[in-house]
Parts: structure tokens; sequence; C-alpha cells
């Protein structure tokens, strides 16, 4: 007796549509218009590595635009000195005390630049464009004057990490904490009378 060959069509379709459900199910990268946390004012903390095995432990402070306070608690000899960036202005203090910036700190200095100035200019783009990967983690790249760098978020959007293998250079961020639009101003007096960097 004839039987339709309803089953052998209906095996041939399944096999068929089977390596596109595998595609699409793979975790493979996509990019979205998923916004990073970056507020106007944050603290985050920063575990840095650059050059030849330089290492450096910091709290990062992001005042206002081009504004940052860089306090160190790693390597000893930069333990409690605190890096003012306001522009292009650099200076140093330690307890209150102002000094030029230390050469043991010019490295890490030259660094924190490229760092600072690929946040601020991702916290004025109203819309940036990044990548999510495999492991939930999001990625945005592009390119500054010290090479291709990569800045890296957690699932929920705040600062996870930052990497410039020309450098080389790589940063990793913890501890995302929201600042205050009343932090105190930078003023021109200020910055006129810090001491120059090294």
């Amino acid at each position: 007796m004839y039987q339709k060959p309803f089953w052998g069509v209906r095996n041939v379709l399944f096999a068929l549509a089977l390596p596109a459900c595998l595609t699409g199910c793979s975790g493979a990268t996509a990019e979205t218009d998923f916004q990073p946390v970056i507020d106007p004012a944050y603290t985050v903390q920063a575990q840095m590595e650059y050059g030849e095995g330089q290492k450096a432990s910091l709290s990062m402070t992001r005042c206002a635009d081009g504004v940052w306070d860089m306090t160190f608690s790693e390597p000893p000899a930069l333990a409690g000195v605190v890096l003012t960036f306001d522009g292009n202005a650099v200076s140093a203090s330690y307890k209150g005390l102002s000094f030029t910036v230390p050469k043991s700190a010019v490295g890490a200095k030259t660094m924190l630049l490229y760092v600072t100035d690929v946040l601020d200019s991702m916290a004025q783009t109203e819309q940036t464009v990044c990548t999510q990967k495999d492991d939930g983690t999001w990625q945005a790249g592009g390119d500054c004057d010290g090479g291709s760098y990569t800045v890296s978020f957690a699932p929920d959007g705040t600062l996870a990490g930052f990497a410039m293998p020309s450098q080389p250079l790589t940063v990793t961020f913890s501890e995302y904490i929201c600042g205050t639009a009343d932090l105190p101003e930078h003023t021109d007096a200020e910055t006129t009378a810090a001491p120059a960097a090294s």
C-alpha cells in the first residue's frame, strides 16, 4: 500500500533548518546600541599594568569634563600621591603639599592621559556602539594618539577594563560609584599655580 512521504519531507526540512537555528544560538558577538554607564562625575578603582611589567593601583575620580583626580595606593613609591588632570595641566600633591610630578609617576601619568582622554570622549558621545562578547561583557573600540584601544563594560554597563596593546597598557576597573554635580571646581588660579609636569 502506498504511503505519502510525509515523515520523509518533514525530516528533510528539519535537517535544513537545524544549522540556521544553531547559528542563531551560538553566542556569536553582535553590535548594538548598548549604552555604557559613564556619568558626568564618578569614582572607580583601577588596577593598571603598563610598560615593561610596571603596575599601579589607584582610585580615579572624574570631577568634570577633562578634570580628574588620581590617588595612588600602589606601588609604595607612589602611595598617597594624587595626580590632578585639569585640561592640559597636570599637578601632583601628597598630603596637601604640591610638587612637580615625580619621576616614578611620569610613565603612569602618560598612560592615564590616554585613558582619561578616551573616557572623556565617550562621556560626550550620545550613542556608543558596543559589541557584546560571549562572557556577557561589552566592548567599544577606536583609535587615539596612543594607538588602537578597547574599552570594556560589565553587563550592567559600568566600566570593566581598558586596553591599548601598542603601549602596552591594560586597566581593570571595579567599584564604580556615581559622583555628584557638587564636586569642587578647579579654578584658573589653581591651574596656573600648579607645578609643571615632568
